[in-house]
């Protein structure tokens, strides 16, 4: 497989995989949508909903850790899985900078390494301002899984 190269590929590969789940999984949770991708690296986009922010109504952390990994995931799977694989985070480090209001955020992942069944991703989330709210590296296992319930 290879990572997408625009954001058509990557809408295309989201909505291949969601559609084999059966079930609204914790993307359609989020509000994750395609934004871009460029061959290198993919960004998810996660709007403000009141579902997914905290008490003062800026993003939860852990939405904000959702969106990095899941970004992460849909690169290690474009960049390392093959049909059947999924990769599994099996460690993950996040440092929360700031925190927004902003009407969206993106988590744009890139490849530190990875080949055979690791993958090490790095994410950015960033609020529609660019400003940088949260940065993680996560650790997949890419293994064969069945998917769905």
């Amino acid at each position: 497989m290879t990572i997408p190269a625009n954001v058509e590929d990557l809408d295309q590969l989201v909505s291949k995989f969601l559609s084999r789940l059966g079930f609204d999984d914790i993307v359609t949770t989020l509000g994750l949508v395609p934004h871009a991708a460029n061959g290198e690296t993919i960004s998810l986009r996660m709007p403000l909903q009141d579902s997914i922010a905290q008490a003062n109504g800026m993003y939860s952390a852990a939405a904000l850790f959702g969106a990095a990994d899941i970004a992460g995931t849909f690169l290690a799977m474009s960049a390392y899985a093959d049909s059947g694989q999924f990769p599994l985070a099996v460690q993950s480090n996040q440092n929360y900078m700031s925190n927004s209001k902003t009407e969206y955020v993106v988590a744009t992942a890139k490849i530190l390494r990875g080949g055979g069944s690791v993958a090490v991703t790095e994410v950015t989330v960033a609020d529609s301002e660019d400003k940088a709210l949260m940065h993680a590296t996560f650790t997949y296992v890419i293994k064969e899984r069945k998917l769905g319930k």
